[in-house]
Formats: C-alpha cells, structure tokens, sequence
C-alpha cells in the first residue's frame, strides 16, 4: 500500500521522442488535442518562473497535511512542503515539492518538480526518490501535464513518460467553478480531488480502498 499511496501523492501533492522535455507531438485525448508542451527541446522563454496555476498553486513554504484513512480507521499520515527557490531541470526553473509519507511504521519521501509554461499549464518535469525516480530529458523520460491552465469536463492526458515504468493516463471525470475531480489510472485507479485556490484536497484508490484527506 506504502508505494502506491506515495506515487499517488507525489505527482499531485500541492498547496517527445527526442531528449527534449514533453511529447513533441498533439495529444490525441478527448479535449485535449493540440495541447503540447512549447518546444520538444524546452526554450526557458516558453515558461515563467512561479507556479501560481489556480488549481495547483505552488507557494514557496506552502505545507499540507493529510490523514490516511483504511476501512475507517487511520493508517498514516501525508506531510508535503512547498520547497523554496527552484531547481533547473531540462534548462527549466522547477518548484520542488517534498512529500514525507509515513503508514504503517515506514516513512518515504519524495520530491517532484513542476514547471509552469506562460499558458498556465503545469508540467510534472521529474521525481527525485529512492525507487522510480527520473528527470525529463535523462535516460528516455519526458515530461507530463500535471494541471491544464484551464481543465475541461472529459479532457484526458499523459502524466509522464519514463522507460520501463507503466503509462499513466489522467481523466477530468468531475469539474466545477470551484472543484476538480481528476481520474489517473497506473496500474491502481486513484481518484485527486482539487479545490481552486486550495489545491489538493484528497486522494482516494479505488482498488485498494484507502483515502487521504486534507485536514
């Protein structure tokens, strides 16, 4: 349960063929098509230094914390921290996010990084952990959307692409003036939930039965 719930939560924790960044092609996704990232090679330019996306807002000392709850009883708990400064990564200035998560008498953390294009759109750009950790451009990884800068009702795209891990796809099956409800399917279907101006609110496996709620 310790890695699905971490992986969960590391690529949405917040308060292409070429070495380049993302997918140099359109995704083929409803609602999402013509939806790539700047240039497969990432010029800085296309890209601004802050993550202040209204869904996944990123504030420098930001911290959340969240209960994690099995069958009604807590199981553990999620710590994450909106890192200061940023960290280069594919030429891009990233905003890091350790995620310390502790069930069961084991602790994991990991750190993701996010870069945001001057669209508004967030780009999960690498993961920092002990077991399947990678960086966009190194070794045959690419980048993924975290967060479109404006989320539509059934758009749907790739959370990353590392060699050798399962593809993860991500689906907005919910959406509100207020509300996100995101559907990413890795091997395990997890259910995010995003409150605008909040960020993440909860996480939810629907295999595995476990919810991790915001407190």
């Amino acid at each position: 349960m310790l890695r699905h719930l971490t992986t969960a939560l590391v690529l949405v924790v917040a308060l292409s063929g070429c070495a380049g960044i993302g997918q140099p092609q359109p995704y083929d996704s409803v609602g999402i098509n013509g939806l790539v990232i700047p240039t497969p090679s990432p010029d800085p330019d296309d890209f601004v230094d802050a993550v202040d996306n209204a869904w996944l807002a990123l504030e420098p000392g930001a911290t959340a914390h969240y209960d994690v709850s099995d069958a009604g009883r807590t199981v553990g708990a999620v710590d994450a921290e909106v890192l200061a400064g940023t960290t280069t990564i594919a030429g891009l200035s990233a905003t890091g996010v350790r995620t310390t998560t502790e069930v069961a008498g084991e602790t994991t953390v990991e750190t993701s990084f996010y870069a945001q294009d001057v669209d508004g759109n967030v780009w999960l750009v690498a993961v920092d952990a002990e077991v399947g950790g990678w960086r966009a451009g190194e070794a045959g990884a690419e980048a993924g959307l975290a967060m479109p800068a404006e989320p539509r009702l059934g758009d749907g795209w790739r959370a990353y692409v590392v060699p050798g891990q399962p593809e993860t796809a991500v689906r907005v099956e919910d959406l509100s003036r207020t509300m996100v409800q995101l559907r990413r399917e890795a091997g395990t279907t997890t259910r995010t939930v995003y409150e605008k101006g909040a960020g993440l609110v909860s996480v939810e496996d629907l295999d595995q039965g476990w919810v991790a709620t915001r407190r």
